[in-house]
């Protein structure tokens, strides 16, 4: 007799989900961090201005997306 595991494959996506969302959190974090010393922008690898809260809008968007994308699966 052999059992079927329904709850393994669910538990599996919870942990990737989770990981992401970790893994999400922690850039949005490295992002915020000159905005929270005052900085509007931060000097780029190849040396060019990023406009903070641009980047913390498609971050919030990106947020959106995989939770309605998550959703849906």
């Amino acid at each position: 007799m052999s059992r079927k595991r329904t709850t393994s494959p669910q538990r599996s996506r919870l942990k990737e989900f989770l990981a992401y969302f970790v893994l999400l959190l922690v850039m949005l974090g490295l992002v915020a961090r000159p905005l929270a010393k005052g900085a509007m922008f931060y000097q780029s690898y190849w040396g060019g201005a990023v406009f903070v809260p641009f980047v913390l809008l498609i971050a919030a968007a990106l947020v959106v997306m995989l939770v309605i994308t998550w959703k849906r699966k």
